[in-house]
């Protein structure tokens, strides 16, 4: 279905914030009735500047069809309606020369099918190639691992690279198939970490593609119950490995990234129980020599992070390590985010037919979801020494208890010019002597805001417009970014609007 709009000026406004000049442009505000069925969006940008929206559509619970939305510069264009199955999953969502890729997977009662739905840009034609299809009776391994929600990955260099892990009667292994420019199927292959170790002693953790190297991150507990982690490196069949002995009694929350010729795992350490974390840890392994580069414990600096962390992870709180970034000088930044967990009750009508008449009763049941509020950054160098690390409160998060009504107490972080930033809403009294972020205001008395992190740890908030400017509310968790480009698609009140910062230094 196509939508002709005849709003094609494009309001630009630059603004001047401090030393860092952003230029912001919005498109023509929209209706979009589709809104009321389904709120969530899957946006993403290319270098070429182009945008296109994937919306889900979703009827209680379940994907019935999905549309995707292409724009023309910042003002909405058209919108196609892509038929699926009933159990249809849409995992990953980018631009690749010119062409929109839309990886999903598929379900009927025999066969799990993992493909990809290319769209042209320049002449908004669907191409869908199949991937990987398994059957029920041919794979039972593969077809469990695929039918239960487990972590699916794809990677695109030259070739593409698709990955899951897989748990069969006894063992585990990652598996992996290939596939040239075209999509046709290269190659496929087990990688398995131990084949002498269980699989309830396996965990997955990441799978990365550099240099045209699989690296796949595992946890393991062997015979004698000692901890490690090991790295497999994987190319053209050949697998080499990397043990990293874990202490006993040590609690780790981690996350990893490959940068240059280096594999950085880094996260939260705990000697005592879980939760109760004292501070960093840090691993830099060299992927030449596929060594350990550096390694280090280093204890929160900071006395309010430690305060945190006394007593914790009581009344359903917890922490996620939500970002990791590396900068030129290979300096690594840490952002977790506390969350508690908060559940909703939702009443699902039944209707009962008697012979003396027909009634509906509601039986609720709950749905439990995580509400983020305070974060925590910091600064570890190359040698594994933490630098400083710092605590950014947030507060009154989803005080409206409804789930549809909440405002936007969500962040988008990324790193530009060996410099942390944090994109943000809310409100923060700058005469206060504490930098405080409150949620849940007035849109009229909100702003959105570039918390921008210095390289010493300082805190420095930037207004890059209030939102009492703005008809419509951009919430920071729906960025995408692409160089010096920042593409937000805001919504409300059944009204849509491209907005796009331009970032200059």
């Amino acid at each position: 279905m196509k939508i002709k709009l005849f709003l094609f000026l494009t309001i630009i406004i630059s603004l001047n914030i401090f030393s860092q000049n952003i230029s912001i442009a919005k498109g023509g505000i929209i209706k979009d009735r589709q809104f009321l069925i389904d709120k969530n969006e899957i946006t993403t940008c290319d270098i070429n500047g182009n945008f296109v929206s994937i919306r889900p559509h979703r009827i209680n619970g379940t994907l019935r069809n999905y549309y995707i939305e292409f724009f023309n510069g910042l003002n909405f264009l058209e919108r196609q309606e892509i038929k699926t199955e009933k159990s249809t999953k849409i995992l990953k969502v980018y631009i690749k020369n010119n062409k929109v890729h839309i990886l999903i997977k598929e379900e009927d009662k025999k066969n799990i099918s993992l493909r990809f739905d290319l769209f042209n840009l320049d002449k908004k034609k669907l191409i869908q190639k199949k991937l990987i299809l398994i059957n029920k009776d041919n794979d039972k391994d593969l077809y469990k691992s695929l039918k239960n929600d487990i972590p699916i990955s794809e990677n695109h260099d030259e070739n593409y690279l698709v990955s899951f892990p897989v748990i069969d009667t006894e063992t585990a292994y990652t598996y992996l198939e290939y596939f040239d420019s075209d999509l046709n199927s290269i190659s496929s292959h087990k990688v398995y970490p131990n084949k002498n170790i269980h699989r309830k002693n396996t965990s997955f953790l990441n799978v990365s593609l550099y240099n045209n190297k699989v690296y796949i991150l595992y946890s393991l507990t062997d015979e004698e119950d000692s901890n490690y982690y090991q790295l497999t490196e994987f190319k053209n069949g050949e697998t080499r490995d990397i043990i990293l002995p874990i202490q006993n009694n040590i609690y780790q929350l981690i996350n990893a990234k490959v940068f240059e010729n280096s594999y950085i795992i880094s996260g939260l350490f705990s000697k005592q129980k879980k939760g109760a974390f004292e501070g960093f840890l840090y691993y830099n392994i060299n992927l030449d020599t596929f060594e350990v580069a550096y390694q280090q414990l280093s204890n929160f600096l900071t006395e309010n992070a430690r305060k945190y962390f006394i007593g914790f992870f009581k009344n359903n709180r917890s922490i996620d390590i939500k970002d990791i970034f590396i900068d030129e000088e290979k300096n690594t930044y840490l952002i977790g985010q506390f969350y508690t967990i908060r559940k909703q009750y939702v009443p699902i009508g039944i209707t009962f037919i008697t012979s003396v008449s027909t009634f509906i009763t509601y039986n609720p049941f709950s749905i439990s979801y995580k509400v983020y509020d305070d974060i925590l950054i910091s600064k570890i160098n190359s040698n594994g020494e933490l630098i400083w690390d710092n605590i950014f409160e947030l507060k009154q998060t989803e005080k409206i208890q409804s789930k549809s009504n909440k405002k936007d107490s969500s962040y988008y972080a990324f790193l530009q010019n060996n410099q942390l930033n944090i994109l943000m809403n809310g409100f923060i009294n700058m005469e206060k002597d504490k930098l405080i972020m409150k949620q849940d205001k007035r849109n009229s008395k909100t702003n959105f805001y570039n918390i921008i992190v210095n390289p010493d740890g300082t805190i420095i908030p930037k207004i890059i417009f209030p939102n009492a400017d703005s008809d419509i509310l951009f919430r920071a968790e729906g960025t995408i970014k692409f160089n010096n480009t920042i593409f937000n698609l805001g919504q409300g009140n059944m009204r849509k609007q491209l907005m796009k910062l331009s970032l200059e230094y």
